[in-house]
This record gives C-alpha cells, structure tokens and sequence, in this order.
C-alpha cells in the first residue's frame, strides 16, 4: 500500500466521522464538520500529487480516489438535504451524475482503457466542495442568509457543471463504448 492510497483511505474513513458531527446535536458542530469537510476535499489533491510526482498510481487509487470524492459530496448533500439546506432535486441530480461516472470508471478500469478526469469535471468538483463548505459554515458566519445564499448560488453553477460534465463524458466515451 503506498502513500497516495493510504491517504484516498484516510479521506474514505474521515466521510463518516464527518457526516456524525454534521448531524449531531452539538455546540460549534459546523465549525467542526466544516473543517473535517475541506481537510477530506484537499487531501484529493494532495494524494493526486503524490502518486503522480512519485509514480504511484495503482489500478487500486484510480478506483478508490474518485469513489472517495463521490462519497464525500454525496454524503454531503444528503446530510444537507435532511439538515433542509439543500433540495432534494440538486442532491439528486448530483449523485445520479457520480452513481454514472463511478460505473463508467469501473467499466473503463475493467477494460483497462483510459477514463481521466475533464477541466470542466475538475471545475464541478471545486464548485462543490466550495460550495458545501460555505452552507455548512454559513449559520456559523454574520450575515448568514447572505452566505447561505451565496453558497447555494455556487451549488447551483455545480449542478449546471454536473449535468454538463456528464455529457461531455457521455459524448467523448460514448464511441468508446461502442466499440467494446
């Protein structure tokens, strides 16, 4: 097991401790889940550095990294929508869009063929991460009802970037899977 891997682990076991506080009666839980929110979305980046600057990319980390973002966003948005500070519809379109992307992945990593992440699928990720951890946070900051609405504009340019992302893929690998 190496580096980059562990830390994709790391982020997967960091989710649920994460989606307890969020829901959990207690003082400062915001605060707390925030922080454990954007620790988990950065150390994507930094375990992609990792395996790329010191050649460790595993069959394994190509699975596990982008299934470890999908939890995190849909645990995320789920927690939100019972939390009532996101609508269903966004949650839902979001997830079916990871649910597709996950099961291409497999496909593509089965078929050893090559599936790598767009600019525009890159620009959805950081939309949602920014814009979960403003909503999560904004009941904590002054003038919340701006930053909430702020952070739900952003979570609704990510569902734009969702939908879009997923036609893109749909498009340039459709060929792909034809083929096969």
């Amino acid at each position: 097991m190496n580096m980059a891997n562990i830390i994709t682990i790391l982020r997967i076991v960091l989710i649920p401790i994460f989606l307890v506080i969020l829901l959990t009666e207690m003082q400062n839980k915001e605060i707390i889940a925030v922080t454990i929110f954007v620790i988990a979305a950065i150390s994507d980046a930094i375990d992609g550095y990792i395996a790329r600057k010191f050649n460790q990319i595993t069959d394994l980390g190509k699975f596990l990294d982008p299934l470890a973002d999908k939890l995190l966003i849909a645990g995320a948005l789920l927690a939100l929508v019972h939390l009532g500070k996101v609508e269903t519809w966004v949650a839902t379109v979001i997830i079916l869009r990871e649910i597709l992307m996950v099961a291409l992945r497999f496909y593509f990593l089965v078929k050893d063929a090559v599936f790598s992440a767009s600019w525009m699928a890159k620009e959805k990720t950081a939309f949602q991460n920014i814009s979960i951890a403003i909503i999560i946070v904004s009941e904590k900051l002054p003038y919340k009802e701006s930053f909430f609405a702020f952070g739900t504009g952003l979570l609704y340019i990510a569902v734009f970037l969702t939908i879009s992302s997923a036609v893109e893929y749909l498009i340039k690998y459709s060929k792909s899977l034809k083929e096969q």
